[in-house]
């Protein structure tokens, strides 16, 4: 089933931080990836990224999406703006990747600094959007993500005021968190009106429970994925679901 839906699979969901999983794609049928951001450093060298790029194109894969630097995600970081700005070198590493690989949707991690963006982080986030926007390299994805008491996008409807208000920015729609705070096919009729800050830029999926792969829970992906197709969406829908909890 997973591959009927998906056009493309995440390689970092379930890795240590800094060493994604290369090999889902061909285990899928796939050549088309996403990745977290695949250092464990926001600084990496550019010998590093070079070797990435190599890397890429021995397996003859795209790179079409890549996270931001997000923290020390396995110590519960979900983010950095909080605390400050992304930082020049991290900006111009991105950079770099992107105009290597052709990535042009980056998803943005917010920062754990409570259920309501301060001022400081609006900003924070204004500013990441004007760098991929001035050096023409694509969109800012902003993710509602449930399950973080302290995170202050879990809908679309916070993720729109953002996105409403800084310009260059889109919604990463992840179905799997989506289905925990949302009304999914309410929010899939509103994705065929004219509001354009409820439109999906980028989409994930994974089923529930247990973040598997589609078929292994009760969500009705088929019939979700099929209603974003209908109302226009031709991006890519990308797995991102654990690997010990998928349809071999």
């Amino acid at each position: 089933m997973a591959p009927q839906l998906t056009t493309a699979v995440n390689c970092s969901i379930g890795r240590p931080q800094g060493d994604p999983d290369l090999g889902r794609a061909g285990a899928l049928g796939l050549d088309r990836i996403e990745l977290w951001w695949p250092w464990d450093t926001p600084e990496p060298s550019g010998r590093d990224i070079d070797d990435l790029v190599a890397e890429l194109g021995r397996r003859g894969l795209t790179l079409v999406a890549v996270n931001y630097w997000g923290g020390d995600l396995a110590a519960g970081d979900r983010g950095v703006l909080h605390r400050g700005p992304l930082g020049s070198g991290h900006l111009d590493a991105m950079s770099r990747l992107a105009d290597a690989t052709g990535a042009d949707r980056f998803n943005l991690l917010l920062g754990r600094g409570g259920r309501r963006l301060g001022p400081d982080q609006l900003d924070n986030i204004a500013a990441v959007a004007r760098v991929a926007e001035s050096r023409g390299q694509g969109t800012v994805l902003i993710e509602p993500s449930a399950g973080v008491d302290d995170y202050p996008v879990t809908t679309v409807a916070e993720a729109r005021g953002v996105i409403a208000s800084v310009p260059n920015t889109a919604l990463l729609a992840d179905l799997w968190h989506l289905s925990q705070t949302d009304d999914v096919p309410a929010w899939l009729d509103s994705c065929g009106t004219s509001d354009a800050a409820v439109a999906p830029a980028h989409v994930q999926i994974a089923d529930d429970p247990g973040r598997g792969a589609p078929g292994t829970g009760r969500l009705p992906l088929d019939e979700w994925v099929g209603a974003l197709r209908a109302a226009g969406y031709s991006g890519d829908v990308a797995g991102e679901w654990m690997w010990w909890n998928r349809t071999p």
